[in-house]
């Protein structure tokens, strides 16, 4: 008796061939079959290769993993962002602002140095070449200014200036002109040295003229090498702050370098580069700087010091554009020469989230918080894009931050390294930031900071 009919024979053997037959070959082989003479071959064979995909499948669950706690961020901006496209306010801004571009004219948000929550002022700048529809492109004439109140610190923070650039045609060489106007009616002050106490709070009243002079060249694509003058005419008084120490109540006694202010000029030279892919938003490669200079005062305050400081900044993309990993280091030194003094206002500071105004990240201590001759320290941010549709965007981000002040190089101690952790939001447009808010807890506690730009 036969087991199998002819067509049951056939149905069986069907079954072996596909179902264990080449199943078992294409366990065996390196690398995929191409069993049809009419199909294509695959450029990268390698991916089907188990190994491959397996570690492929870890770099996207790692990648999932991150994403979690900063997708209920995403879902919140989107439907903010549906209601502004609805009563199309996106498409009015965009029109109102673009227009003010074409005439050369930049307004934007500025908060102070220091305020409470919710403070911000207005900035802007104008291309004076453009709106008079100047037509030499080897002269370029900005007027700039900002104005921010600053409530619980008794006044506001305001500067006025302006810069100029000549350029060579058919040449890499330029000059630039700066001449800046700044006053705050009150800035922090704790005293000099990594292990001051918040008891120690004071303010003074910073008010600086500075002009500069700068000739460079940028021969190479990225690069850029110049040397400049520098005049500063600084003044110092007591903070407006209420109930908090005047600086010149509560340090005058300690002899504190510059607590009088002064009068200084000096010499830069200055050697930078930026090989991000995008200056705005930038998803790989990275930017630097290295400066040495010499400043000596002019009337008598016996200041005379050099200045070496050096940052870099990377990015690097995490399996996709939307996540991106960025480092900022940094280090400065100042030095005292033939028995001058450098004056506090221009030592290197520590404290905050604007290393632009002067005082460099550490999110969870107040702006200010430290100040010393020599200071080092780094930032490391993960960006993860939660929204983006049309211009606009935003980024969630953890940070982390480190860093120390100290007297000279041999005075650094890793034990004394003080470090921030904590998150934020950066919302874009155009690739631009808007607005920055950032959680971040240390040592001191926690402080929540609202910038118009980003970190770095």
């Amino acid at each position: 008796m036969k087991l199998f009919t002819r067509p049951k024979l056939r149905a069986v053997q069907a079954f072996l061939l596909f179902f264990v037959l080449l199943p078992s070959v294409s366990l065996l082989a390196k690398e995929e079959l191409v069993y049809d003479s009419y199909t294509v071959a695959l450029r990268e064979p390698s991916v089907l290769n188990p190994e491959i995909q397996r570690t492929h499948a870890d770099h996207q669950l790692a990648a999932r993993i991150l994403e979690q706690p900063f997708r209920p961020a995403g879902h919140a901006i989107g439907k903010s962002a549906e209601w502004v496209e609805r009563h199309h306010i996106d498409d009015k801004t965009i029109w109102f602002f673009d227009k003010l571009a074409l005439q050369g004219i930049f307004p934007s948000l500025h908060g102070p140095n220091e305020g409470s929550f919710g403070t911000t002022g207005i900035k802007g700048r104008i291309e004076i070449d453009r709106l008079l529809k100047m037509e030499q492109r080897s002269i370029s004439l900005n007027a700039f200014g900002a104005w921010a109140p600053s409530v619980h610190f008794g006044g506001s923070d305001v500067y006025v200036g302006t810069n100029y650039e000549l350029t060579l045609p058919e040449a890499s060489w330029y000059h630039k002109g700066l001449v800046r106007y700044a006053r705050s009616s009150s800035e922090s002050f704790y005293g000099i040295g990594n292990d001051t106490s918040r008891g120690s709070w004071s303010t003074y009243q910073p008010e600086e003229l500075k002009l500069e002079g700068t000739l460079g060249t940028k021969s190479i694509a990225g690069l850029d090498l110049n040397s400049a003058f520098t005049y500063q005419k600084m003044n110092i008084g007591n903070g407006a702050r209420p109930r908090v120490w005047k600086i010149k109540n509560r340090f005058l006694s300690q002899n504190i370098p510059g607590i009088n202010g002064g009068d200084l000029i000096g010499i830069k030279a200055h050697l930078s580069y930026d090989f991000r892919d995008r200056q705005d938003e930038p998803k790989s490669g990275g930017y630097g700087k290295l400066e040495i200079a010499y400043n000596h005062d002019t009337g008598g305050e016996d200041f005379q010091y050099l200045t070496l400081s050096g940052s870099l900044a990377h990015f690097f993309k995490l399996w996709s554009d939307r996540r991106v990993l960025a480092f900022r280091f940094l280090a400065e030194t100042n030095q005292d020469l033939a028995g001058g003094d450098v004056p506090f206002f221009n030592m290197a500071r520590l404290g905050g989230s604007k290393p632009w105004a002067g005082s460099e990240l550490l999110r969870s201590y107040r702006f200010n918080r430290f100040f010393d001759s020599s200071l080092t320290g780094g930032s490391v941010e993960y960006r993860y894009n939660v929204y983006q549709y049309g211009d606009f965007g935003a980024n969630a981000f953890g940070l982390f931050d480190v860093g120390e002040v100290f007297d000279g190089i041999r005075d650094f101690s890793l034990g004394e390294l003080v470090y921030s952790y904590g998150g934020g939001l950066d919302i874009k447009f155009r690739g631009k930031t808007l607005l920055t808010l950032a959680l971040a807890h240390g040592n001191e506690g926690s402080e929540f900071e609202v910038n118009s730009k980003s970190s770095f």
